[in-house]
């Protein structure tokens, strides 16, 4: 099967063109797993971080007992119960260990019954580590999709307290979590009786800070071995350089644009060759079915400037009034539009983060303008997509 460029679910180097991560799998190793680190992938959208996940669980199996999870697994339903919900991660934690083949550590983990409580899971999990002939690594993905619940933060306290006592009794080497928000966020999602204060009693997070977006120069990678398929005689670090320029290295925007000039370009007037095709003037078109394409990362665009309205301000006052603002991410605004992916820092200010999201921004609070008759947009200072 001929690879193509993937932008639904997980990328597989096997199957679909991408930036090679190895670099990047390596660094989190040695900097977090090895030194046994308790660390949250947040990042918008989208970007990647499953795909991260599953390269990382097969980097390190070699040396560590991976127990890879996801937290959309589990139902609605039973995050509300304690009960439901020790049981559903045991079948997890279950399903896993028996993927890996180890079906005598299954049997040994199935033995100790977890029990109904958050503390005899616990229990159970220690028993598992300090069975398991390799040291464990916990990964647990969509952590964001529980944290409406009382029953995750229970079970992140105790996650926390097992943790911070590894030394004591067997518990796992590492805990990466993987979510939109950061683990110091998860009270913002937590709105019972009016709260909205930061959930610093569980920020004990390593800050991670890998760069999860493409270079220009891993752009370039990824289009020489599509070249070596395809050859369309583009010129790949052209190419790449104005990719990045639209995009920052987002890796859904690197990935659509790309998926946009292998498969709906072609088929449009005045891009007769691939050479057309692969060009400045196939970007600025693809830019432009961007745009117009219904995606759940839009969508979630749409709906978090709706829930924040302090954060859709600034980032009008940013593109309508040409407002310099700060970088300061004690500012809630600012911390929002920086952990959702919109903003980015740059020079000591506050800039939203690339072009694609400029111009889609532009288009969707103009449309605001016009229903509410607003003419903020008079002040409007975007680029256009050909600028």
């Amino acid at each position: 099967m001929q690879r193509y460029f993937n932008t639904e679910g997980r990328c597989r180097p096997e199957e679909h063109y991408m930036v090679r991560l190895d670099d990047r799998l390596d660094r989190i190793k040695r900097l977090y797993v090895d030194r046994g680190k308790y660390f949250v992938i947040n990042k918008g959208r989208q970007y990647g971080k499953t795909t991260t996940l599953m390269l990382l669980a097969e980097y390190l199996k070699k040396e560590y007992l991976v127990l890879s999870l996801d937290f959309q697994e589990i139902g609605t339903e039973e995050f509300e119960d304690a009960g439901n919900f020790v049981r559903a991660f045991t079948q997890i934690v279950s399903a896993q260990i028996r993927k890996l083949g180890l079906l005598d550590l299954q049997a040994e983990f199935l033995q100790n019954d977890a029990g109904e409580s958050l503390r005899e899971l616990f229990t159970g999990l220690s028993t598992l580590c300090g069975a398991a002939d390799k040291p464990v690594v916990l990964m647990i993905d969509e952590v964001y999709s529980a944290s409406n619940n009382q029953v995750f933060i229970d079970f992140l306290a105790l996650l926390r307290r097992y943790y911070l006592d590894r030394e004591e009794r067997p518990i796992f080497r590492c805990v990466i979590l993987a979510s939109v928000y950061d683990i110091k966020n998860l009270k913002l999602k937590m709105r019972t009786e009016g709260e909205h204060q930061y959930n610093s009693p569980w920020n004990i997070a390593a800050r991670f800070q890998i760069d999860m977006s493409f270079s220009a120069g891993q752009i370039v990678s990824m289009l020489q071995e599509y070249e070596e398929d395809r050859r369309t005689g583009m010129d790949i670090a052209a190419v790449s350089e104005c990719i990045y320029a639209y995009t920052a290295g987002y890796p859904y925007l690197v990935s659509a644009i790309c998926k946009f000039l292998d498969e709906e370009i072609p088929n449009r007037t005045g891009f007769d060759t691939a050479m057309d095709v692969w060009s400045r003037e196939g970007i600025v078109e693809a830019v432009k079915l961007l745009l117009n394409e219904n995606m759940p990362l839009f969508d979630s665009m749409v709906k978090q400037l709706d829930l924040y309205p302090d954060l859709r301000n600034m980032i009008e006052q940013i593109l309508y009034q040409g407002r310099q603002v700060s970088f300061s991410p004690a500012v809630k605004s600012i911390n929002l539009g920086m952990m959702f992916g919109f903003l980015k820092e740059e020079n000591g200010h506050v800039v939203i983060a690339n072009r694609v999201f400029e111009m889609y921004l532009l288009n969707l609070l103009d449309s605001g303008c016009e229903e509410n008759g607003c003419d903020c947009r008079l002040y409007r200072g975007g680029r256009g997509v050909a600028d």
